[in-house]
């Protein structure tokens, strides 16, 4: 157990104790040392800023939480619609599409009319089912129907040069890679030819000097 500080000191004026010198303080590390790992450090982040400047980002899209779409690419027209805000009426264009064609292929167009206008005039009085109601429930799911397609090609057209920007940054990284390789069978081959020379040279002196001292 070490000696009490009092206890040493009483000790001290009568045996000389010797204590083990303290420890040599660590050599300082030179300047070039910092100076070197902060070029490396330098190199290394301008190299990743480079890489994320050229690195084109995907573009957006949909979550599918939101999507009238599914993965197969059948839509669903109801959320379809109610997306693109389109009102619900009693007596839809579907309705009245169904209505015609349950109607026999061989009824005259007039007939057909006639069908129709007394159909429609019973339900008029319930749900609403005139003419210019059912037309103006198409035409605007017509039109939300062309809006949908033209903003998914919109998406297509962004998607497909975002994509075809990552395949040309990939292919010149692959191409970039096989440069380098190609450089170091190059440089293999040059170093091997020439450290096989080397060792053909060695070899007649180790023949002959071998001869010599036999």
């Amino acid at each position: 157990m070490p000696l009490d500080p009092l206890w040493k000191r009483a000790l001290k004026a009568v045996v000389d104790i010797k204590e083990p010198p303290p420890p040599p303080p660590p050599e300082p590390i030179p300047q070039s040392a910092y100076d070197e790992l902060d070029g490396a450090l330098t190199i290394q982040q301008r190299r990743a800023q480079r890489q994320a400047s050229t690195r084109p980002e995907p573009a957006p899209v949909p979550e599918a939480a939101q999507s009238p779409v599914d993965a197969d690419g059948l839509v669903d027209f109801p959320a379809l619609y109610a997306q693109a805000g389109v009102p619900s009426v009693p007596f839809t264009a579907e309705q009245a599409q169904e209505m015609l064609s349950h109607m026999p292929a061989n009824v005259s167009e007039e007939a057909r009319q006639q069908v129709i206008s007394v159909t429609l005039a019973a339900l008029g009085r319930s749900v609403g089912g005139t003419p210019e109601a059912i037309v103006a429930d198409a035409s605007r799911k017509q039109a939300a129907l062309r809006a949908f397609r033209a903003s998914r090609g919109d998406q297509l057209v962004e998607l497909t040069s975002a994509a075809q920007a990552r395949m040309a940054a990939l292919e010149r990284e692959i191409e970039s890679s096989r440069a380098v390789i190609e450089q170091a069978k190059q440089q293999y081959q040059t170093l091997s030819e020439a450290c096989e020379a080397e060792e053909t040279s060695l070899d007649s002196v180790v023949d002959f000097f071998s001869r010599t001292s036999a």
